[in-house]
């Protein structure tokens, strides 16, 4: 769920052209935050990417506890 935010912004900056191919769920957040100046819309972005990657892993390591009992995480 994360991307590797300085090679992105290194690359992209502010060139508005490649933001459709190019964007990241970070570069978003980062660019939110300095357009709007209002940190609670890039907090909520930034709670919703860890939310999903959180519900990634406990439903991938409740399949593998399914599949393969000793190879779970937790």
């Amino acid at each position: 769920m994360y991307g590797d935010f300085g090679m992105i912004y290194a690359l992209i900056g502010d060139n508005g052209v490649l933001y459709p191919t190019t964007d990241i769920i970070d570069t978003y957040v980062f660019r939110v935050l300095r357009q709007t100046g209002d940190p609670s819309q890039a907090m909520a972005i930034g709670l919703f990417q860890s939310v999903i990657g959180f519900i990634m892993v406990y439903s991938s390591n409740a399949l593998v506890k399914h599949r393969l009992g000793g190879g779970a995480l937790f």
